[in-house]
């Protein structure tokens, strides 16, 4: 296998058979993940010659770390953590503004080969997961200078593990009030909001905490598991960096640049600012949201608590910077 040979390639959809895994590859055409889901970045290379002919190449996961060793690809510059509907959505789209980064939002094949680690030796499985973000973050041409991973949510309780294979990069950590996440997750709820969907172990959450049909309880026990995942990150790791949705995208945005060394032009801030006045995930929807005033019911009572514990520790952040 040569470097050629690999360009614009990509692994993608994980299968097992027999407790055998191998990949789908797919083919870019060296085109970025410039969708607010990754999901959607995908379907227009589908229609692309190589990925449409009827046979797909294919291969084992084990070749993965030989094969991304062969690779010119850009070494993370942030990962961004979060606990869903909190603004790391517009983060994302307004890092792809830029041609120079390479950003990655909630890559499908990431999280299945961290999921994976609990059915693989663990040096295997780590050495699997730095592979597949180097090939995601290839930059053939030497045109690339950052590369942004946004992980799905659950990743959150996947920091220990990521920061024992990068020990020097900043995580940035988005999250918001309780009640504004589950207000957001009533009108259209994600995959970690609804019980069965992501797998309980993956979310913290112990089998029987919470009724099957409690569809907003089940969303609280999540955030709150995060929140005391991010809480003692940011106690423990002086290499992240809390971020309030609250304190809006421009805010947010000089904060991040600032910690993860990342340098915008002004022409860069100006598209910012336009791109933060449209839905993140909609955008060619004009965003408009009023949050209503509402008395904050008993069963987010404990959430509150981890998100003033948080706020404190955001607030101390600042004021030391």
């Amino acid at each position: 296998m040569s470097k050629l040979a690999l360009k614009n390639w990509i692994p993608d959809q994980l299968r097992e058979k027999n407790g055998l895994y191998t990949c789908k590859w797919l083919f870019t055409n060296g085109n970025q993940f410039t969708g607010p889901f990754f999901s959607e970045s995908i379907g227009e290379y589908l229609s692309h010659a190589y990925n449409s002919n009827k046979f797909k190449p294919c291969s084992d996961i084990s070749v993965l770390p030989e094969w991304a060793s062969l690779m010119s690809s850009v070494a993370p510059t942030a990962f961004i953590f979060h606990i869903s509907r909190c603004g790391s959505t517009l983060i994302s789209q307004s890092l792809c503004l830029n041609s120079q980064h390479i950003v990655l939002p909630e890559v499908p094949f990431i999280d299945e080969i961290l999921r994976l680690g609990k059915n693989l030796p663990v040096p295997h499985h780590e050495e699997l997961v730095k592979a597949v973000i180097k090939i995601y973050g290839q930059n053939p041409d030497g045109e690339k200078k950052h590369l942004i991973i946004k992980t799905d949510s659950w990743h959150i309780h996947f920091m220990p593990l990521l920061r024992k294979l990068y020990p020097e990069v900043p995580f940035v950590l988005l999250y918001r009030k309780p009640d504004e996440v589950v207000r957001s997750h009533q009108k259209l709820r994600g995959m970690q909001a609804v019980p069965g969907v992501v797998p309980n172990e993956l979310l913290g959450i112990k089998n029987g905490d919470v009724e099957p049909g409690d569809f907003d309880g089940h969303t609280v026990k999540v955030l709150e598991n995060y929140f005391k995942a991010f809480i003692r990150a940011s106690q423990e790791d002086p290499l992240t960096l809390l971020l309030n949705y609250n304190d809006g995208i421009m805010e947010n945005m000089g904060r991040f640049c600032s910690f993860t060394n990342i340098s915008l032009s002004a022409e860069d801030w100006e598209h910012i600012n336009v791109r933060s006045r449209f839905n993140a995930k909609h955008p060619n929807q004009v965003f408009y949201e009023v949050q209503p005033e509402e008395k904050i019911p008993l069963y987010q009572k404990q959430a509150f608590e981890y998100y003033h514990q948080l706020e404190n520790l955001r607030k101390t952040q600042i004021t030391t910077a």
